[in-house]
């Protein structure tokens, strides 16, 4: 019974501890990056959200750069540490980082040289100088701040796959919070407008980068800047992977560019600030989604890593159970208080107010349908299948979402809020089709190649499974030498964890986590992961010094001993509040 109670205690836990400061994050970011229409609407009306409304596709243009590298190198650097490669793992971070300030420079520049000509694109028209002005002294800020928001951003993936979730999560608050107190002082108090809203978001970034350098440093963090040893021969390769969820950005700029031009000649300014209310909408529904993506993206990555896929689908349960709580959530906030939505956002005409309302409670009919289809795509990348998570971004972003909205504005500026419940539905159809017809899930390892058990603390418990892994070995073909030292290493590493590693108030709650593949090599790679209080048992010393007597010898030394020199190679660290180790035979 105590086997079956804690077979997913390590999932649990590991899911709650990067979930709890992810949602934080999450309302912090959300209230962040609707402070500027929040404030600039209270106090510059319709005007302001419109400008507002018209720089959304150039942060679109920031998402699909920082977070496909952010997401894609992150995963990369997990998988890495996983298999006790440190040294490739922070020179593949290295690479990204200095890409992304690199990229981060070069818009910087050219965004502000190309203004003008970038404004007409985006489509605020110089036959409206006051938008147009308006919106062109908002971007020239938001264009320097590229450099700082690429840094942080791309450093706060990072971080949560190096066990610094709560420091990430810090920086980006203290940075969210900063940007909200400052739109408040420099729009309302000193009437700053776009202007102050703009030095705003630009302090907000540049303080949340420095934050998390400074943590990095002082925590002595494996996401070392210095010594600069990039390898940026494996960018493009990360790009890939983060590109299959990212793209939906590009989608979205496309559409953003659609849905602007259309409320403009629809509605005026009151259908453009109406539409950037219910985009802001969109992105608060975006960030809960996401701290679930950012809980769940480094465990079932590092559990892909181990080949224990039964973990990783145990991962999508908890996160799909959190999912639609939040969907629950979202969708009684947006369907009963809509009017209060849009006096926050500062539309308090009776003719904005109306659409808005109308606009809101139509949006809140897709929020279910838009959560399951960005778990199911978080999962599959997180695993390394991008395929499925490309379809989700290209159905929902593009084929689906442009044609959609191109024939509801057809029918009118009523019609056009349709289109987000009915380009999420649809998405979720196709994907669910192509799923169970055409997909065949990859497993880098079949399912009866790999052994899993999770011991309590129990000595009693080790000779049990060192049978059923005597079992496997022979099945698998072991040599007699290789089936033995990966007995040894099993009853010896678990006796050790048991015996020195579960003390305290610990003791009770004691856990191991063991999983062993047979890998096609002839290799056999030993995952062990344990809730002691910090302790590695590669760094048991034998009691005697070199040529000395030891009357007393600890066996654990000795046995840790014999592992280290007959394996091909070990590696610990201390990831996400556990012990993990691995072993290669």
């Amino acid at each position: 019974m105590k086997q079956k109670k804690n077979k997913a205690y390590f999932t649990h836990y590991m899911f709650m501890g990067q979930y709890i400061p992810a949602i934080i994050s999450a309302v912090v970011f959300s209230l962040a990056d609707m402070a500027d229409a929040l404030v600039v609407g209270n106090n510059m009306g319709t005007l302001g959200l419109a400008a507002i409304s018209f720089a959304l596709p150039v942060f679109m243009v920031y998402n699909v750069i920082m977070h496909s590298l952010g997401t894609g190198g992150s995963i990369s650097f997990s998988k890495k540490m996983t298999g006790g490669k440190e040294e490739e793992a922070v020179r593949s971070f290295q690479g990204v980082f200095y890409t992304l300030l690199i990229s981060g420079i070069v818009i910087a520049v050219l965004g502000n040289i190309l203004l003008n000509p970038l404004l007409v694109v985006l489509g605020a028209s110089p036959s409206n100088p006051e938008l147009f002005n308006a919106t062109g002294l908002y971007l020239r800020f938001i264009f320097a701040a590229a450099p700082f928001f690429f840094m942080s951003y791309g450093l706060g993936y990072y971080m949560r796959n190096d066990d610094l979730e709560k420091e990430a999560s810090f920086s980006f608050t203290v940075g969210n919070v900063l940007d909200l107190i400052l739109n408040i002082l420099l729009v309302i108090v000193f009437r700053m407008g776009v202007a102050g809203a703009a030095i705003a978001t630009l302090t907000g970034v540049f303080v949340s980068s420095l934050l998390s350098l400074m943590l990095i440093h002082s925590r002595r963090s494996r996401l070392m800047i210095f010594p600069a040893r990039p390898r940026f021969n494996e960018v493009a390769g990360n790009i890939k992977y983060g590109m299959s969820s990212c793209v939906s950005y590009i989608y979205s700029m496309i559409f953003l560019l659609i849905g602007n031009n259309a409320m403009m000649r629809l509605a005026g300014e009151d259908g453009v600030a109406v539409f950037d209310v219910v985009q802001n909408m969109s992105y608060l529904a975006g960030y809960v989604f996401g701290a679930v993506s950012q809980a769940s993206q480094p465990v079932i990555s590092t559990y892909e890593g181990e080949c224990n896929y039964e973990e990783c689908d145990n991962t999508l349960k908890l996160a799909m159970f959190t999912t639609l709580i939040s969907c629950a959530a979202l969708i009684v906030i947006m369907a009963v208080f809509p009017g209060v939505i849009c006096r926050m956002f500062g539309l308090n005409s009776a003719e904005s107010t109306a659409l808005g309302t109308y606009a809101i409670r139509i949006f809140s009919v897709g929020v279910l349908f838009e959560g399951i289809s960005l778990l199911y795509s978080n999962y599959y990348l997180s695993r390394s299948m991008s395929a499925p998570a490309f379809l989700i971004s290209t159905l929902r972003g593009a084929l689906i979402l442009i044609p959609v909205s191109l024939i509801c504005v057809f029918f009118g500026e009523r019609a056009f809020w349709l289109t987000y419940p009915i380009t999420e539905f649809i998405t979720l159809m196709v994907f669910t089709v192509y799923v169970k017809v055409f997909f065949k899930q990859r497993k880098r390892v079949e399912a009866e190649r790999i052994f899993s058990r999770t011991l309590h603390n129990d000595l009693g418990e080790i000779s049990p499974a060192v049978e059923e892994i005597e079992s496997f070995c022979e099945k698998w073909e072991a040599a007699p030498k290789q089936q033995y030292y990966v007995q040894m290493t099993v009853e010896e590493m678990c006796g050790a964890i048991i015996e020195k590693g579960f003390t305290g108030n610990n003791a009770d709650r004691g856990n191991i986590q063991l999983t062993l593949v047979a890998r096609d090599d002839n290799e056999f790679s030993l995952h062990v992961r344990d809730n002691a209080s910090l302790f590695n048992p590669f760094a048991i010393e034998k009691k005697g010094g070199k040529g000395e007597k030891d009357d007393n010898p600890d066996f654990n030394a000795l046995g840790m001993d014999v592992i280290k020199q007959k394996s091909k190679s070990f590696y610990y660290r201390r990831y996400q509040g556990f012990n993990t180790m691995v072993v290669r035979i």
